[in-house]
């Protein structure tokens, strides 16, 4: 062998030391073609090949291996065209390897070490967490993406949860998830819409030739039909703590061993806090005043160094700094409950719109967030201590209807935090319309928006005149109009409201034609636009994520000369799905409009999609229905 082979055989065996054994050779590598078309409806992309493989050394470690082969279809999918890979103090990355294919399946571009990047999410957090990211070059769709990570977790509270279809528009080839674990050690797990047959093991599962779905209205917020496997450990070790999630109480407890002397505070704050709670009567009473005085006096900064993404920095330190995340200021609420003699819990939390994640009968670490809650003889106060405008005992649908696990010395039960329906979450407008005979208008309105429903309105009242003027410029569906005057008056308290008034001009509100005036109404309220039932329906129908109750009451102060032309009108449809109600009559020289929507949170099987339909058609059709006006002669 001369000179040139040999060096030609050492460079290639140091390519396959440094990469691994070559994945292309002559034959195309999942060619695009060969995606059958069952799977390209309705998707973005297509999973070709996804397996996690997660192997238990002991309970403090494991090692994750994760081989994904996805093929990008169109622009909507190109989104993933960056992958990325965090690691922190108990997670550390030991491999990548990543690749580009053509439509074809011809290797394009194999990433090497120096094309990984490594970054920070937020620089403007204290964080340890960084990101492995693959940028990976773009190509005429469609195109594939190849990656293989190896990861070693060195704390061992997460087992992964496994989702085969990360969205409605991704299809799946083949998909693998198999957990390895010695014979000591007890992982639990979930499966969620997991189709049957897909079972391959004690602890491994397969899935095969999974469509793409079609997004639909009115699917319940937080749910999925999307198979989802959910795992946990049963005993674990963390950041050199022990602990077991046989129960919600026995996770708490562990919990409860990361706050161990982080609620002390200094002795002059103790006592400017029992001065100003001195006069107070109750325990509502010192709760309002210590949450007023932590809004006042502390802000927002997240800190998680170490075992700081599950410990809160001591309640001292944010004492002295003004500062702290959720664990942070949720545990110095605590703290400062504490020296007026309120008992209060910090309480873990899963935030957002995914609670699906804590179903209440499988304890589990998925938690994002913390909140406080202090038992009172008959309820339960929560306090969301991360916001300074948030009203007391206020939760919002950020943290409202899921569970909450309050950390306790010998365990905390889980709880449900506060349930916002129809009842609550109201809307309430009352519309002074002085209406010429060319069909301008002023309007005066005065609105009462209250729990979720005033979330909208109390962010616009923190605004400056100027920046909600131009949103509600956006939010208001007339087609031409002008914003006279503009208040707001917010309401705080565990209901919280916000009072707006507005006067508006309105150049075209009713249209003219011979000696008539059509108006159409609603005014203000949101139109209904019902949706198209020619598809099949895959998910449950939910008429709103919480309930809601939107009441309009219209004076039309009539243009000289004119009245209603024919008898007042009433409409009245029930349905399980809400209620609509809608009046129109005349009263002197004023027309009165009475128009009540109510919509329920509560979840029916598809098959009643169209009976649901139905009721959306019969409240638009009612709302379209013009107020006539004729002039008399």
């Amino acid at each position: 062998m001369n000179i040139l082979k040999i060096w030609q055989t050492l460079c290639a065996l140091a390519w396959l030391a440094f990469w691994g054994a070559p994945k292309l050779f002559s034959q195309p590598y999942y060619p695009a073609s060969a995606i059958p078309s069952s799977l390209t409806a309705h998707a973005d992309v297509v999973v070709r090949r996804h397996d996690l493989t997660f192997e238990i050394q002991h309970k403090g470690e494991a090692i994750e291996t994760e081989h994904k082969i996805f093929t990008i279809l169109n622009e909507k999918g190109a989104k993933r065209n960056e992958v990325y890979f965090g690691y922190y103090a108990f997670l550390k990355i030991e491999d990548i390897e990543a690749a580009v294919y053509d439509a074809e399946g011809t290797l394009v571009r194999r990433l090497k070490r120096k094309d990984i990047e490594d970054v920070m999410p937020f620089q403007q957090y204290v964080d340890d967490v960084r990101y492995k990211l693959l940028r990976l070059p773009a190509r005429a769709f469609p195109y594939t993406i190849e990656y293989t990570v190896r990861k070693r977790h060195l704390g061992l509270m997460f087992y992964p949860d496994f989702q085969p279809q990360s969205t409605i528009s991704d299809a799946v080839e083949s998909a693998n998830f198999e957990i390895k674990a010695p014979a000591s050690l007890t992982v639990r797990f979930r499966e969620m819409n997991v189709p049957v047959g897909s079972k391959a093991g004690p602890l491994h599962w397969s899935f095969n030739q999974l469509p793409a779905l079609e997004a639909e209205p009115y699917a319940p917020l937080g749910r999925s039909v999307l198979p989802l496997i959910l795992t946990a450990p049963t005993e674990f070790s963390f950041g050199g703590y022990d602990g077991n999630m046989r129960s919600w109480e026995d996770f708490s407890a562990f919990e409860y061993q990361l706050l161990q002397d982080r609620q002390t505070l200094p002795a002059e704050t103790v006592a400017k806090l029992r001065a100003m709670t001195a006069d107070c009567r109750d325990i509502p009473c010192k709760v309002e005043r210590v949450y007023r005085y932590l809004q006042d006096n502390t802000r927002y900064f997240y800190v998680g160094l170490g075992i700081g993404g599950w410990q809160p920095t001591p309640a001292e330190q944010v004492d002295a700094f003004k500062y702290g995340d959720c664990k942070g200021l949720s545990n110095y609420t605590v703290a400062m409950l504490k020296a007026v003699d309120v008992p209060a819990f910090y309480v873990n939390i899963r935030a957002g719109a995914d609670e699906l994640y804590q179903p209440f009968d499988f304890p589990n670490p998925w938690f994002n967030h913390i909140i406080v809650c202090v038992p009172l003889p008959n309820d339960t106060l929560w306090l969301e201590c991360t916001s300074q405008t948030e009203s007391c005992g206020f939760l919002s649908d950020f943290t409202d209807q899921r569970l909450a696990l309050p950390i306790a010395p010998k365990g905390g039960k889980a709880l449900r935090t506060p349930v916002y329906d129809e009842r609550h979450n109201t809307a309430l407008r009352h519309t002074d319309i002085s209406l010429s005979a060319d069909g301008s208008a002023t309007l005066r309105t005065k609105a009462i928006y209250q729990a979720i429903a005033q979330n909208i309105p109390a962010a616009l009242a923190e605004m400056p005149d100027e920046a909600r003027r131009k949103a509600l410029y956006q939010l208001i569906r007339l087609r031409d109009f002008e914003i006279k005057d503009l208040s707001f008056k917010r309401e705080k308290g565990r209901l919280p409201k916000v009072e707006q008034v507005m006067e508006l001009a309105v150049p075209r509100l009713a249209s003219p034609s011979g000696k008539r005036l059509f108006l159409s109404l609603p005014v203000l309220s949101k139109p209904i636009d019902p949706p198209l039932t020619d598809s099949i329906r895959r998910f449950d129908v939910q008429a709103d994520a919480r309930g809601f109750t939107e009441v309009d009451s219209l004076r039309i102060a009539l243009p000289q000369g004119y009245r209603l032309e024919g008898p007042g009108e009433a409409t009245d449809v029930p349905s399980p799905f809400g209620h609509y109600q809608r009046s129109v009559k005349q009263d002197g020289a004023y027309v009165l409009v009475h128009r009540r929507l109510v919509f329920n949170s509560k979840t029916y099987p598809k098959e009643r999609f169209g009976e649901f339909v139905d009721f959306l058609k019969n409240i638009a059709k009612a709302d379209k229905s013009k107020v006539v006006l004729v002039k008399q002669t």
